[in-house]
């Protein structure tokens, strides 16, 4: 793992957080930049879509409810208002998709990631996150200290959070159950690198530096179904993302804590469904 190459300084083109990541998390970075966004970076694929593609500041993302539902009813179905829990539930999967890797990649560099929304900006196509700018002097020298590294990722993840759930109300703990679970698939993805498993497990901790309770602590749970119709052990999250109040959304994730509690002829739909 390369800690020694070096970010882009201030007032140079954007570079791709990818480049100075390890391989194992590169893949998941493609659209994670250090520096500002050029007009080729920040439009999108098509020329017929550019009406549609926005660049801003993390700040303002509370302004654009509308948009953030109405991409999800394109994806979802639903009703914008009556399901907008559940859909911005779902828009949050696709922004943890940006920033989780980013504060994953800082872990495993030891370098802390400056993820303050004051200083990010976001890119939206057609109302869903497509790219995602820090600063180009965000990423700070290597750090011994790794609570030092996951500190920004908890306080970009708290902000966001508040922003989302006050947007309709959802319980924060839907949405960090969202980014908890994807943060421990990217902990099993980067897990054979040498001291990730013990960089990675400080998120998960109980309890935060500032000693308030981790609201990233065990996102999910190996538990012993009472059905052979699921996996032993089953990787269960600790909250659903609501994602079944959606119409028409009949088909739970695979790690659903809700197949804990359905008959096997349930189950059994769901295995169909799939």
């Amino acid at each position: 793992m390369d800690i020694l190459q070096r970010a882009p300084a201030a007032g140079t083109p954007a570079h791709c957080l990818a480049g100075l990541a390890p391989t194992s998390m590169a893949s998941y970075l493609g659209q994670v930049w250090l520096g500002t966004p050029d007009q080729n970076q920040a439009v999108p694929d098509r020329e017929d879509d550019a009406a549609e593609s926005v660049c801003i500041p993390l700040t303002e993302l509370g302004a654009y409810r509308a948009e953030l539902l109405d991409a999800m009813v394109s994806h979802y179905g639903g009703d914008a208002e009556i399901h907008a829990r559940a859909l911005l539930s779902q828009w949050s999967k696709y922004y943890f998709w940006l920033a989780a890797p980013a504060g994953i990649a800082a872990l495993l560099l030891r370098r802390p990631l400056d993820m303050s929304p004051a200083r990010t900006q976001l890119v939206l196509r057609s109302g869903m996150p497509a790219a995602l700018y820090f600063a180009a002097d965000a990423l700070r020298p290597p750090e011994n200290d790794c609570t030092r590294c996951h500190a920004p990722l908890i306080q970009h993840l708290q902000a966001v959070i508040e922003t989302l759930a006050g947007m309709a109300c959802i319980a924060p703990r839907v949405l960090w159950g969202n980014v908890g679970n994807l943060l421990d698939y990217l902990a099993e993805q980067c897990a054979a690198l040498p001291g990730a498993a013990e960089e990675v497990a400080c998120l998960f901790q109980p309890m935060l530096v500032t000693g308030e309770p981790n609201p990233l602590r065990s996102p999910v749970r190996q538990i012993q179904p009472r059905s052979a119709l699921l996996p032993n052990p089953f990787r269960a999250r600790r909250v659903c993302c609501m994602r079944n109040q959606i119409p028409g959304e009949t088909n739970l994730c695979a790690s659903c804590p809700l197949l804990l509690t359905m008959r096997d002829e349930a189950l059994a739909l769901q295995e169909t469904i799939r």
